[in-house]
């Protein structure tokens, strides 16, 4: 299903108690659903709002809504939160994503389930936020999974449990999302919800760095430099240096300098060659 990814739900977190530990999870950018057996009206609207068009999109999306469509329900809400096309109005997009989430729309849930967690739009309700992420979970949406997990590995509107919180993280790690993979590492590293072990750390840390997370990338040049779990490869592990410090890692700065020291010039231009031919996967 083609998707057209726009970023809603933009929550700031300054100021706000534990917000290093909320920070941990996953806002993901609200979608408009694209057309698939949905047909006219739905149709209309999608074109309308490729086009830029989003007074059109609301008005097709509106006449679909009102009549219990889940999807137009969910992009109405959208369009409301962005402000496209009409007034933008958080009230409006939590009233109509709540409509979608009762047609048991995944997406809408999540939503909700963020609006809870930063208290915009809604009473900040950490019991109500991982009620809707579970909804949204047992659906099968990896976002959900991940910030459900997270929820029970700090004891956010549910008692602690990091068992729960590594099964929850596992599934949105093997759904591909790159924090979920991230923190499947750090788990396996430390023991956390399972057995100890380094290297399915390491395989963790390089399937998120793979995707171009910088925190994964650090980790695993880390292990790599040291043989930590994978195979001790330096020209690899400063390759992953010099991506995680380019993306702004500012302890990945200190990790290339120190190992660059012990390599030669020769190691060092391959690894930066390496580097510059990395594309994210």
């Amino acid at each position: 299903m083609r998707i057209l990814q726009k970023l809603a739900m933009r929550y700031s977190i300054r100021g706000m108690a534990r917000s290093l530990v909320i920070a941990a999870f996953v806002a993901a950018p609200s979608i408009i659903f694209a057309p698939t057996a949905s047909g006219a009206g739905f149709d209309e609207g999608w074109r309308a709002y490729q086009a830029g068009n989003f007074a059109v999109a609301l008005r097709e999306w509106s006449t679909l809504a009102n009549a219990g469509n889940s999807r137009a329900q969910f992009n109405l809400g959208v369009l409301f939160d962005e402000g496209r096309g009409v007034e933008e109005s958080r009230a409006m997009a939590i009233d109509w994503w709540q409509k979608a989430a009762a047609g048991g729309h995944k997406q809408a849930l999540h939503n909700l389930g963020l609006a809870h967690l930063f208290g915009r739009g809604v009473a900040k309700d950490f019991d109500k936020a991982i009620g809707f992420f579970k909804q949204a979970s047992s659906r099968g949406l990896a976002r959900s999974q991940y910030n459900l997990g997270k929820m029970y590995a700090v004891g956010f509107g549910v008692e602690q449990d990091q068992s729960q919180a590594f099964k929850w993280i596992m599934m949105a790690a093997e759904s591909g999302v790159h924090q979920a993979q991230y923190n499947i590492g750090k788990m396996f590293r430390d023991g956390t919800g399972t057995d100890a072990d380094a290297r399915s750390a390491a395989r963790w840390f390089l399937a998120a760095a793979n995707q171009g997370y910088a925190k994964a990338q650090n980790h695993i040049g880390v292990r790599l430099a040291r043989g930590d779990g994978i195979q001790r490869n330096e020209i690899e592990a400063l390759k992953w240096l010099i991506l995680a410090e380019k993306s702004g890692h500012e302890l990945a700065s200190q990790n290339r300098r120190d190992l660059s020291m012990k390599l030669t010039i020769e190691q060092r231009a391959e690894a930066k060659t390496l580097a510059a031919g990395f594309a994210p996967r």
